[in-house]
């Protein structure tokens, strides 16, 4: 009987271990469906994203973002008024004095994004991709920048940035969503004959 007892404690213990261990599993967020809604929004200028607006400057109107990323400090939308219809997305995921932690939160981040799929409205789909950009407490960031996995130009442009920077005296880490230009688009090289 004492067997039997030893047996069966020995089970169920093994058992909330593993439903623990499982149910910690399932728990963990990917900030990947809170990214997707925004880059989802991106051609429509954020319409779906864009909440009130916070400020406005000569050249730019801050917006409150609807989309607000888990474990975010805040989060907005900025249009730029002399471009037209240029608008970014950015939230603030981390402002700490602690340079590992701030390096931890920027890999993760990373990580959770770089390889993902992401299902636009048109139920389109590609994966953003982009070298990793290693941190070095020598220089005052690092940025990861990852790109559609696609041809066409325009849908190339779009860029999910994960960036740490040092702002005296905290390190803070970011993910941004806009679109660039390529330099060769903005400046074409042409011969100049002499």
């Amino acid at each position: 009987m004492k067997k039997l007892c030893l047996l069966i404690f020995i089970i169920s213990t093994i058992h909330v271990t593993a439903q623990n261990k499982f149910s910690i599993l399932k728990n963990s967020h990917s900030i990947k469906p809170d990214i997707e809604k925004v880059v989802r929004d991106y051609y429509d200028h954020f319409y779906n994203t864009m909440g009130e607006k916070i400020s406005e400057t000569g050249s730019t109107i801050e917006y409150k973002s609807k989309v607000i990323p888990e474990g975010a400090l805040e989060s907005s939308i900025t249009e730029i008024k002399s471009l037209h219809n240029v608008y970014s997305w950015q939230a603030l995921m981390i402002n700490t004095e602690d340079y590992e932690k701030a390096v931890e939160k920027y890999k993760q981040i990373y990580r959770q994004l770089n390889g993902e799929k992401f299902i636009m409205d048109d139920h389109n789909s590609f994966k953003f991709k982009g070298p990793y950009d290693a941190p070095d407490d020598g220089r005052a960031f690092a940025s990861s920048i990852l790109e559609p996995d696609v041809e066409e130009k325009v849908l190339k442009q779009l860029k999910i940035e994960v960036a740490l920077n040092y702002n005296m005296p905290n390190w803070a880490v970011q993910i941004l969503v806009y679109e660039k230009v390529s330099d060769a688009d903005i400046r074409p090289t042409e011969s100049i004959d002499q």
